[in-house]
């Protein structure tokens, strides 16, 4: 594993011409992005290959400033290509998120209503205030607060087994 290396054969020659660069196809194919056929075997490429790329351009003709023009529309071809992908994603996610807080809007409003918003009057106040003073009167004697104690619980054992005896009876 990895001890193959890779075979790519870029050929450059100089032409009978000043600044003119010869480029193979795969070179250009390449530089614009697209994909590249494997060739099948090593023979050189055939003189229609060679002489004339996709675009209709011998490429005797491309001089260095046509092959940096030519590479720089590749680049904002693929940039355009991932701008737009990268957009239709970030919709998707939009669309997805709100989809999310809109169900859990709905689930928090459910919950709310089946549990929160229930409002309970509260039990034995009075009992429980007495309790409460004379805890107060007394730190340091809580039990001569046992009768007040023992009353303000029988009253809120009462009242939750009234609260059943109603919750029950409406089921019936």
């Amino acid at each position: 594993m990895g001890g193959s290396q890779s075979t790519r054969k870029v050929t450059l020659e100089q032409g009978n011409m000043e600044g003119v660069v010869k480029v193979s196809a795969s070179v250009v194919k390449r530089m614009r992005g697209e994909p590249e056929d494997e060739p099948s075997s090593d023979a050189p490429p055939s003189e229609s290959e060679a002489g004339r790329p996709r675009d209709g351009i011998p490429r005797e003709t491309l001089l260095p400033h046509e092959q940096k023009a030519v590479l720089h529309e590749a680049l904002q071809e693929r940039d355009r290509y991932w701008q737009d992908k990268l957009q239709t994603v970030e919709e998707k996610n939009a669309q997805l998120n709100q989809l999310t807080v809109e169900q859990f809007h709905k689930a928090a409003e459910e919950v709310e209503a089946k549990f929160i918003k229930q409002h309970y009057k509260p039990v034995c106040q009075d009992l429980q205030e007495a309790v409460m003073t004379c805890y107060v009167e007394n730190p340091k004697q809580t039990l001569n607060c046992a009768q007040q104690t023992k009353a303000f619980t029988n009253c809120v054992e009462n009242a939750r087994l009234h609260s059943l005896r109603g919750t029950l009876g409406h089921q019936a």
